[in-house]
């Protein structure tokens, strides 16, 4: 921060200096050059353009600037050496190459965007801290101009201006970042100024932002652009997915979170498909083999590259079958059935819903005595899970309930032979009662055969593909449901 006049014969050779400084410190060395209102040395002569602020003054005064001012002088990064941060040229060059070993704890970016239509200037600023900073953090946002004309003490002819201070965007002593200022953290400050009545030339603008440390009154990094332009931090790879655990067959999600404004993105996905990827979020990755896989991601703009990977970061393994068993199908009313879990890939989560049981949900693996008291056909459905996916398995009709044992009824109503058959089976409606459907079933209630009824009297069932043994006949009526229990030799 350079303190000059146009009425001070020295002034010249420090604005030699300076950018020298600048020239051997491409994009790491900016400067504003203030000429404070409360100076002799910045009143400007006859006819000439008007360079002074208000605004410098209260750096330019004693005691914040030193025991005594004058000019040529510059604040080399705010820095006090001895008692003064007002500093003579003869110092400049060597204070700033030592202030350029020092790490900064943040990483500054801008972008700004100058809108001839409307006249309105956008800036964008973005800092990224690569340290923790526990002190209050200030920020100042200012315009320079450059390629000003006027006369000048100590100079022949016309004389050519840089880096003249125009306008500050933020408060006196700058506007306090209120966000996050720890190891990692990103902020995002946007300002707008409308140029209009300005009569400053934009497409000789600057606009200089740095950050203070309160605490110890100095700056700690700061960044430049011509307006129009931009400049950037380094980029940080970060990404995010939507779920890394899942079935095989599965898809994961991924999202690009990087920070500093990565222009390039390169990804590596370990057993993915597809296995890179050149978009900034990818979006879904499929895994067909069971395993746990890195993933990638290489970030670059114009201020460097930057690499992250995630170790093991995908979890694939296998989703459950579902399947179950039930020691019966058929009971009478008000009979029960216990059901068993045989899923494979095991399941942690069973869901299972049983239609006109009692209860009728359960969460149990191996659900028992489920009741059931209304005639009917019902549907058992099980929904089985784990960490990598669910799958549901729903049995129609597993469930059948009727309404009458094997008792005399049966043989009033309908006539069953032979018994015992060898293979064909005849069932007469004696009392001319419709049948709607046979269904045999084994001891233990399976389904082994189901045969729609034809209308006729006589309906003949084919049992030579069974085995031999004793079955149970299912006669069933609009009614009713009838057994009948045969034997197959």
């Amino acid at each position: 921060e350079e303190f000059t006049g146009v009425s001070c014969p020295n002034c010249p050779a420090g604005h030699t200096t300076l950018a020298n400084i600048l020239a051997a410190n491409p994009d790491r060395a900016f400067a504003v050059a203030y000429h404070p209102s409360n100076s002799s040395f910045t009143t400007p002569y006859p006819g000439d353009p008007d360079f002074r602020r208000t605004y410098p003054n209260a750096f330019y005064s004693t005691p914040y600037c030193g025991s005594s001012r004058f000019m040529p002088s510059a604040f080399i990064q705010r820095r006090i050496y001895g008692a003064d941060r007002l500093q003579s040229r003869t110092v400049w060059a060597n204070y700033a190459n030592t202030i350029m070993t020092e790490a900064s704890p943040a990483n500054m970016g801008m972008a700004t965007t100058y809108s001839m239509m409307n006249q309105i200037l956008y800036i964008t600023v973005e800092i990224y801290y690569t340290d923790d900073m526990t002190d209050d953090n200030h920020i100042y946002v200012m315009l320079s101009e450059n390629d000003l004309v006027s006369q000048q003490s100590g100079a022949s002819g016309p004389y050519t201006h840089k880096h003249t201070f125009r306008e500050a965007f933020v408060g006196q002593w700058g506007d306090l970042i209120t966000e996050p200022t720890t190891q990692g953290s990103l902020v995002t400050l946007e300002y707008e100024w409308n140029t209009a009545g300005s009569g400053y030339a934009m497409s000789n603008c600057e606009v200089l932002a740095f950050i203070e440390n309160q605490a110890t009154g100095e700056i700690i990094t700061g960044v430049g652009v011509h307006v129009g332009d931009q400049t950037y931090i380094e980029p940080t790879a970060a990404f995010s997915v939507e779920d890394n655990t899942i079935g095989v067959g599965g898809q994961a999600i991924f999202t690009d979170e990087s920070t500093g404004g990565p222009a390039t993105w390169e990804w590596t996905f370990e057993g993915g498909d597809p296995a890179t990827s050149t978009w900034p979020s990818p979006g879904a990755i499929t895994y067909n083999t069971p395993g746990q896989y890195d993933v990638t991601l290489t970030v670059t703009n114009p201020a460097g590259t930057n690499t992250t990977t995630m170790t093991n970061f995908v979890d694939v393994d296998y989703a459950p079958v579902a399947d179950f068993s039930a020691n019966v199908t058929y009971v009478n009313v008000g009979g029960s059935v216990d059901f068993t879990d045989v899923s494979i890939n095991s399941p942690t989560v069973w869901e299972w819903t049983f239609e006109g049981g009692t209860p009728e949900t359960s969460s149990d693996q191996n659900p028992v005595g489920i009741t059931y008291n209304s005639m009917g056909s019902y549907d058992v459905v099980l929904v089985a899970t784990n960490e990598y996916g669910s799958d549901t398995l729903t049995r129609d009709d597993f469930i059948d309930v009727g309404n009458i044992g094997i008792d005399e009824s049966t043989q009033q109503l309908f006539s069953v032979y032979p018994n015992p058959s060898n293979g064909n089976l005849y069932i007469k409606s004696v009392q001319h009662t419709y049948v709607q459907e046979i269904v045999v079933r084994s001891l233990n209630g399976q389904l082994v055969l189901s045969q729609k009824a034809d209308g006729s009297i006589i309906q003949k069932l084919d049992l030579s593909s069974l085995n031999t043994g004793m079955y149970f006949v299912e006669i069933r009526t609009a009614d009713a449901v009838y057994l009948e229990k045969v034997i197959l030799k």
